[in-house]
């Protein structure tokens, strides 16, 4: 039996490990931080034979788990053959927290994630400005790399202080990816440029 993200009351839900997840509706700031992923990637990686999808596209990943990422970047064509969904596991998703479903995208979508191969998943905290990056190697994602886009005030602060680290931690400015082939760098602060 096929499983599939259906609609209660309008409303989405996702189905992990067979079970039915409603995530909470996104707020502005969500859905803004979702077209600034799709333009700073489209533009970055113009002219590859990628497709680039919002969360209006289901991600099967297998018959007891279907969800919605919040963006995602598919690379095998086959993937899509059929027009209705993407079929296995994309080649990088993004997901954007809100303040209902961290655990979810934190811990569970984590992990389901790695199980099934994602490249490079992205979780994006609007709240903090944090986006944790984890690269799958070997199978496994490990510890993510954590980034963040410092406020000028933040900035004039650690310049201000003692922390070495701090120092040396806020001049990093873009994020490396390579799950492309390519090494392709991603400014920070566009992913927040409208937050």
């Amino acid at each position: 039996m096929a499983v599939r993200v259906r609609y209660i009351d309008e409303r989405l839900y996702e189905i992990i490990g067979g079970e039915k997840y409603m995530p909470p509706s996104p707020n502005l700031n969500h859905n803004e931080t979702i077209r600034c992923l799709y333009d700073v990637f489209k533009e970055l990686l113009k002219g590859r034979n990628l497709k680039f999808y919002f969360d209006n596209v289901d991600v099967k990943l297998d018959d007891e788990h279907t969800v919605r990422p919040d963006f995602k970047i598919v690379s095998d064509f086959s993937k899509i053959a059929d027009g209705m969904n993407v079929k296995g596991a994309p080649d990088f998703i993004a997901e954007v927290l809100s303040p209902g479903n961290a655990s979810h995208d934190l811990v569970y979508k984590k992990e389901l994630y790695e199980k099934h191969g994602v490249k490079e998943y992205w979780i994006i905290d609007n709240y903090t400005k944090n986006i944790h990056v984890y690269v799958l190697k070997d199978g496994v994602y490990g510890n993510p790399v954590i980034y963040h886009d410092y406020s000028q005030a933040e900035i004039d602060d650690i310049e201000d202080g003692y922390n070495e680290r701090l120092k040396e931690q806020v001049k990093i400015t873009h994020i490396i990816s390579r799950t492309f082939g390519d090494e392709i760098s991603v400014p920070i602060s566009r992913i927040f440029e409208n937050i």
